[in-house]
């Protein structure tokens, strides 16, 4: 049985559908992560889990009871703010202990706990402080704390590291994956930072326009994306047009920028048909142009080389004048990756690694 289940639910703002008849099950300690573009609508399904927000349409059920119309404050679910909403004229411990006080814990019990929390997240020996002598990280750290002393049976996160510099972030993002474990409580989290998403999640939601794009593990949702939004949105893309000339069994020929390429046919597309062809930056290669390009690649000119410390990120014009970005890992020969602007080289891609899709 899922421990949240959103069951077509829909809520509009000022005439404006910001979650269109949404279905959403969320199952016991998994990490998933509501994943898209500001205004999609991920924040306000957070919200509507929480009880902060009611469905004008649907239902929500959490750990198998009716919620849809159970108030915040009896809802076994804390919250993790993007802006921390710490109380400033408070302590560390007393912004961790406030939600215990609320529910009349025994002194010694809220103390026992808090100071656990503390350990939990890293600031032991600092629940004396005022907010204000905190770091933009130990802040974080207070609010993360204030959320699980409660032991809740879910815990929402709302963009909370937004705030961070990008150093902070990364090592952030551990700690929550870390803490997940040992907490082992359910996690749904909200952002619109792929990597973020990619690296946090068990299953990651992408959302556009109040709808669900699609769900999966991270994986998946990166290297099979089942339309143009999740692949564009997901990672860096480079997206061919092309048509199926011949299909047999899983393989087909297709035509793709004038060349006739031979790949995987997973999802039964026919003779005629219009196809995308997506190709992550590392899926493809790239060859010196000083002899005549090998059949299946496609000649082109270097714009740019742009050193990344562990990759070179090519981008190429190609003769018909589309624009490819191409991705190089160094190794021993790093010295090899050397590419003089307008250089001819041939581009092409790995077997195998490509996803075609249906073409919008």
């Amino acid at each position: 049985m899922p421990v949240v289940s959103l069951q077509n639910v829909s809520k509009t703002f000022e005439n404006h559908v910001v979650i269109d008849k949404l279905s959403l099950d969320v199952f016991k300690g998994e990490f998933l992560t509501l994943l898209g573009p500001s205004g999609c609508g991920k924040t306000t399904v957070l919200r509507i889990i929480a009880g902060l927000e009611t469905c004008d349409q649907g239902g929500i059920h959490i750990d198998g009871k009716d919620h849809t119309h159970v108030p915040a404050c009896d809802r076994d679910v804390n919250t993790v703010f993007q802006s921390y909403a710490l109380f400033p004229h408070m302590t560390v411990f007393d912004n961790i202990a406030f939600g215990l006080k609320l529910k009349k814990t025994k002194p010694g019990e809220i103390k026992q706990r808090v100071e656990e929390t503390l350990a939990l997240v890293k600031l032991s020996g600092l629940g004396h402080r005022r907010i204000q002598q905190l770091s933009g990280g130990q802040q974080q750290r207070v609010a993360i704390a204030r959320a699980i002393v409660n032991q809740p049976l879910i815990l929402l996160l709302d963009e909370p590291l937004s705030a961070l510099d990008y150093k902070l972030r990364k090592e952030m993002r551990l700690e929550l994956r870390q803490l997940h474990r040992k907490l082992g409580i359910t996690f749904v989290f909200v952002t619109h930072d792929q990597e973020e998403a990619l690296t946090l999640s068990d299953r990651v939601v992408v959302m556009n326009n109040g709808a669900i794009e699609q769900i999966g593990p991270p994986k998946e949702i990166y290297e099979e994306p089942l339309n143009r939004f999740v692949a564009e949105f997901v990672g860096e893309s480079n997206l061919f047009d092309a048509e199926v000339i011949k299909t047999w069994g899983e393989t087909m020929d297709i035509r793709v920028q004038g060349v006739l390429k031979t790949v995987k046919n997973r999802r039964g597309f026919q003779a005629g048909q219009r196809v995308k062809v997506l190709l992550r930056p590392e899926d493809m290669t790239v060859e010196s142009g000083k002899q005549a390009c090998l059949p299946g690649s496609f000649p082109g000119r270097v714009e740019e080389m742009i050193y990344k410390g562990t990759t070179v990120e090519l981008i190429i014009r190609l003769e018909d004048g589309k624009q490819v970005v191409v991705l190089e890992f160094f190794n021993e020969d790093a010295e090899d990756i050397s590419y003089d602007m307008g250089e001819g080289v041939c581009v092409s891609w790995i077997d195998g690694w490509e996803v075609v899709l249906p073409h919008e």
